[in-house]
């Protein structure tokens, strides 16, 4: 391999010719590549090279090793606006996806301390605590956690089901619309169950967000947890044109 810019390692440039065959469709998910002697043959750099970078691609959530078979391309990554306050089903339909979400916890508790200051409410007070499992086109992606007080949205309960909008459920029977949020993000490593239910390994990085969206009047209304697979998800922030 020839170094077009001297100061770029030979690495970097080996696992750049990896993305751009992945971004321009060259190569797709499942599809093997070749052994770390073949990339040291192929591009003409040493199998050290080679090998590190398969490691920072395997790092990056763009390959997997599969003891015994190889190293494959891995899932495509998914664009998740974090700056638009838009239900996840109508957002992943628009970029031509098929989201589902199963539900995984549905019921009342009570607030304790930090999510009724984050609301605005009294601690104890009433919440609908709404637990579901996110995918996109089949894959495991998110587990989401909304928590609203349930004075907003009395028998919010007989509305929701598998695949139903939650954002659309408020706006059409509890006549609340929100447009504004605030997140906050930071690398998580995910637990045993957790793992499970993304279908990744015991303590997998991920994507842990934490957030609030709000009323026309800004009024805090829900309270949210996400964690997302960082193998998968590609957060982006695009806000809507005025």
């Amino acid at each position: 391999m020839k170094s077009e810019e001297a100061d770029i390692p030979y690495y970097q440039q080996l696992k750049k010719v990896f993305i751009n065959h992945i971004k321009n469709g060259k190569l797709s998910y499942g599809d093997k590549i070749p052994s770390e002697r073949e990339l040291a043959d192929i591009y003409q750099v040493s199998r050290m090279t080679a090998r590190h970078a398969v490691m920072m691609l395997e790092r990056e959530g763009f390959v997997e090793r599969r003891v015994g078979a190889g190293t494959f391309i891995t899932n495509e990554r998914i664009r998740w606006n974090t700056v638009t306050v838009n239900s996840f089903t109508k957002g992943m339909q628009d970029k031509g996806r098929a989201p589902s979400t199963k539900t995984l916890i549905m019921e009342e508790r009570e607030a304790d301390a930090q999510t009724a200051k984050q609301l605005k409410v009294s601690e104890g007070e009433r919440l609908f605590y709404l637990k579901r499992l996110r995918k996109v086109d089949n894959i495991p992606l998110a587990i989401e956690v909304s928590q609203i007080p349930y004075r907003y949205c009395p028998q919010i309960e007989h509305y929701m089901e598998d695949n139903v909008s939650l954002y659309h459920v408020l706006h059409q029977y509890f006549d609340i619309q929100l447009i504004r949020q605030k997140q906050y993000m930071k690398i998580s490593l995910a637990s045993q169950s957790e793992s499970t239910l993304l279908g990744v390994p015991d303590l997998s990085p991920c994507i842990s967000i934490e957030g609030q969206a709000f009323a026309e009047s800004g009024q805090p209304i829900e309270v949210s947890q996400t964690l997302a697979r960082g193998d998968l998800v590609e957060f982006y922030s695009e806000p809507s044109n005025p």
